[in-house]
């Protein structure tokens, strides 16, 4: 016989797998085909992370088009509102050996949801 409260783990435990998978294909959209998603973080993380002002332990997707443009994507806010997604992407970029920022990007509540 299963438990109720077995049940009600399973169920948080489905919900939040959906939500991060939700929480990644919004980061996709955002940086979209142009970027390469990495398969880790770049060495300059930290700086990256503090110029986005993001904590340094952060859960963040990394996207690059070469070594000299980054791309950040914060999915904490798809999270809490996987309705339209809220992530937050930030674009960096090197000239002359130094980190500038190129903005932010967010979603625009196009994907179908799912």
């Amino acid at each position: 016989m299963i438990r109720p409260a077995s049940l009600i783990v399973l169920a948080a435990a489905l919900a939040l797998g959906g939500c991060a998978s939700r929480a990644v294909r919004d980061c996709n959209a955002i940086a979209g085909s142009d970027w390469k998603a990495l398969s880790s973080a770049p060495p300059d993380r930290q700086e990256l992370l503090t110029r986005a002002n993001l904590p340094s332990e952060s859960d963040v997707l990394w996207y690059g088009q070469g070594s000299d443009k980054i791309l950040v994507c914060d999915p904490s806010n798809s999270l809490v509102n996987p309705g339209c997604g809220g992530s937050q992407a930030y674009q960096f970029e090197r000239a002359n050996g130094a980190w500038t920022s190129k903005g932010v990007l967010l979603p625009v509540c196009k994907l179908p949801p799912t």
